[in-house]
């Protein structure tokens, strides 16, 4: 088994499945790309009309509701979708950091579903979402000195008891996916409030996206709904 989804984060609300990627090359965010993430960038603001807008959709409502289950106030634990969608409304793009972890953001914006990837020869499979117990080790992204985890919050946890992701909102410093990077677990995160043909589309769109800018091969080692 290579990922598992915990029957109480089940309860939350939450599903997820995930896909490896093998022989992946990454590097800048190509032109094609960066066409790409502007047309998506202006549907964002011409269907929004504020960042109250994007909070008011049902699908980013729904993940501020299973933070709020899990004792994490969203307003400050914002969404990770809930921050892509409001910086393309504000700022016409989204953020820049290379070919693959872009093309996944723009599958996120694209499906309203939470996405994140981590080098798979820097972690322990499997990976599991599960409650926290406060004691495993995190050191979140861009950080020098680990940081504690709140017990009974969710969180991505591999084989060695090391959290990938915090909630859906800060993930870990040491699998981040670099420009070193060949292979990828890419996680697809939606909640019970997201339509399963909705989650499948973000699988397949992120499985399009990653392979025509970054090539390699893609392998559905849990997708959603299993």
């Amino acid at each position: 088994m290579t990922f598992a989804v915990a029957e109480e984060c089940v309860r939350l609300g939450l599903r997820a499945g995930a896909v490896v990627f093998r022989g992946v090359r990454v590097g800048p965010r190509p032109a094609e790309l960066h066409a790409e993430i502007a047309a998506a960038a202006r549907d964002v603001r011409e269907r929004f009309s504020g960042p109250a807008a994007v909070r008011a959709m049902p699908e980013v409502a729904a993940f501020h509701e299973v933070l709020r289950r899990a004792g994490a106030n969203p307003r400050r634990e914002q969404p990770s979708v809930e921050r892509l969608l409001t910086f393309a409304l504000k700022r016409g793009d989204l953020p820049a950091v290379n070919g693959l972890v872009d093309a996944y953001n723009l599958a996120s914006v694209r499906s309203l579903c939470s996405l994140g990837a981590h080098d798979l020869d820097r972690i322990a499979l499997p990976v599991s979402l599960r409650l926290l117990s406060g004691a495993e080790p995190f050191t979140p992204l861009g950080a020098a000195v680990p940081a504690a985890v709140v017990p009974g919050e969710y969180g991505y946890v591999d084989a060695e008891g090391r959290v990938l992701c915090r909630l859906d909102v800060l993930q870990a410093d040491f699998s981040k996916v670099t420009t070193d990077t060949a292979n990828a677990l890419l996680i697809v995160e939606g909640t019970a409030a997201h339509a399963p043909e909705a989650q499948r589309q973000a699988f397949a769109g992120a499985v399009a996206l990653v392979t025509r800018y970054c090539g390699g091969t893609a392998e559905a080692v849990a997708p959603p709904g299993d």
